[in-house]
């Protein structure tokens, strides 16, 4: 299961904001955060986990507020690695999905995430995590 978090709740928390769909041609951004206009676009052709992603990391730069253009590289990063924590939050999940799957996809779509918040948690794992992992993948 995926836990207690619904993203999709967290938007709706953010009671002045407004979901907005754009067509991939018009934006390939997978989503698009405007504090000006207080709204979140989503592009229309996203996977349910993709969406499900999405929504999240987007909340988390609407509950940020706006960034000076100097931390943009540091703030995206920082939301990148709470996304990820926040959607797998259990390494025992990961241990459990990476062991029996096939391939890195496979894993996130077991975990209801997409490969790239897959890969962000992995990359940002805790040093305990990571050994954890390596005994439970070692078996």
């Amino acid at each position: 299961m995926t836990g207690d978090l619904n993203p999709w709740r967290r938007l709706r928390a953010l009671a002045e904001w407004t979901l907005r769909w754009h067509e991939p041609d018009a934006d390939r951004r997978m989503g698009v955060t405007r504090h000006a206009h207080r709204t979140i676009s989503l592009r229309s052709d996203l996977t349910w986990e993709q969406r499900r992603c999405t929504i999240l990391h987007e909340c988390l730069h609407a509950e940020h507020g706006p960034v000076l253009s100097t931390h943009l590289a540091r703030h995206e990063a920082d939301v990148r690695r709470s996304t990820a924590r926040l959607l797998i939050p259990d390494v025992e999940r990961i241990g459990d999905a990476l062991a029996w799957a096939l391939s890195l996809e496979e894993a996130a779509e077991e975990l209801h995430v997409d490969v790239r918040v897959l890969r962000d948690r992995l990359r940002w794992l805790h040093p305990s995590e990571r050994h954890y992992l390596h005994e439970r993948l070692a078996d």
